[in-house]
């Protein structure tokens, strides 16, 4: 049975990031002790964001490769329009964001003291060297790993063979486990650095690859994911099991990229049933398109807007609101309306302008 390839805006995915933000949510909003946290929420969100950005990167790229190939395009005029549109997307919002902590609260972060690390997209470097996840912007290493791979990745896929692009995927996916073992097994490092995080992005890529050069193989390949979704749910079940210290830790992200892989997949060629009337929710939806501001946002809202606000309220309430669950619901509220108006009043009328840096027409 062939199944055809899927085209245009893909719904179930946005559907994702609010599934995978929800889970950064959870992970620093409740205590580390928790029960809801004896997953590994944090981890479980990042390792899915990075799996859609590699999917949806690369098929952008190999898309347009493919017109490269076809001499309907240039490598530069690809890499220039690509870039632009990321920073479109992204930049705004962050270096504003960046700029808030720098001056108003500085003791809450690292910036004052090393502001180019967070400036260039470099701070998953300096959070590797301090280890300070105490800091107001530590979420923000994975937006670092993701510009950096951005910035890399397009040259990898344009410059490639075709012939040869699946083997420098799957050698990018070994590359990724194999640093974070050796880094992990030597410096205890916490997998942060953007070499440890290749094979994330290289599962996603490998569908994408899939998906656009080689469709006919689109049911084989999501019979075998399958088979592997089944034994990474098993493995990753028996790893829950271990101390934190255990090495087969190291083992996690890339167990979690194949579950995560699971998802993208299905929701890229759509869902059925309960799980696709989930995906398609209106608010689910909603709340993957603001994704990126809730992430952004939401360590300064329950540490610092949620707490200033309710102080305020407090002595206007007959009942006290400094409680756990007041300040989880007010805080979610808070997010919701500050990422709503970041997506409406900055980033969708600059990301708008992404009219004016076209991919070639037939590309996409």
């Amino acid at each position: 049975m062939m199944v055809s390839k899927p085209a245009g805006y893909l719904p179930q995915l946005d559907a994702l990031r609010a599934f995978a933000v929800t889970l950064v949510l959870i992970y620093h909003w409740f205590p580390q002790d928790a029960l809801i946290n004896k997953t590994p929420n944090g981890a479980i969100g990042v390792t899915l964001f990075f799996v859609l950005s590699g999917f949806l990167i690369t098929q952008i790229l190999i898309q347009n490769r493919n017109q490269m190939l076809a001499g309907q395009t240039t490598p530069s005029a690809i890499y220039r329009n690509f870039i632009v549109r990321r920073a479109l997307r992204i930049f705004p919002v962050y270096y504003l964001f960046l700029t808030f902590v720098y001056f108003v609260l500085p003791d809450k972060s690292d910036i004052s003291n090393s502001p180019a690390y967070y400036y260039l997209y470099a701070y998953n470097i300096l959070l590797h060297q301090t280890d300070n996840w105490a800091d107001l912007l530590s979420p923000f290493w994975t937006l670092s790993v993701e510009e950096q791979f951005y910035l890399v990745w397009p040259f990898v896929v344009l410059l490639t063979p075709r012939l040869q692009l699946r083997r420098v995927i799957i050698f990018t996916i070994f590359l990724g486990l194999a640093t974070r073992i050796w880094w992990g097994l030597t410096s205890h490092s916490q997998g942060i650095l953007t070499l440890t995080c290749l094979d994330s992005f290289g599962i996603g890529a490998l569908w994408s690859y899939i998906l656009v050069e080689q469709p006919e193989k689109i049911p084989t390949f999501r019979r075998q994911l399958r088979w592997a979704t089944l034994l990474a749910l098993v493995c990753f079940l028996f790893i829950l099991t271990q101390p934190h210290t255990s090495s087969l830790r190291l083992f996690q992200r890339i167990i979690l990229s194949i579950l995560s892989l699971y998802l993208v997949a299905q929701s890229t060629i759509g869902f059925g049933g309960i799980t696709g009337r989930v995906l398609t929710n209106p608010a689910l939806i909603y709340m993957g398109k603001i994704s990126y501001g809730i992430y952004v946002y939401h360590m300064i809202v329950s540490t610092y807007l949620t707490g200033l606000i309710l102080n305020k309220l407090s002595r206007f309430s007959p009942i006290s609101l400094h409680n756990f669950w007041i300040h989880l619901v007010s805080s979610f509220l808070l997010l919701i309306i500050l990422a709503s108006l970041s997506w409406f009043l900055i980033e969708k009328p600059i990301t708008n302008l992404k009219r004016y840096f076209t991919y070639s027409k037939s590309s996409l």
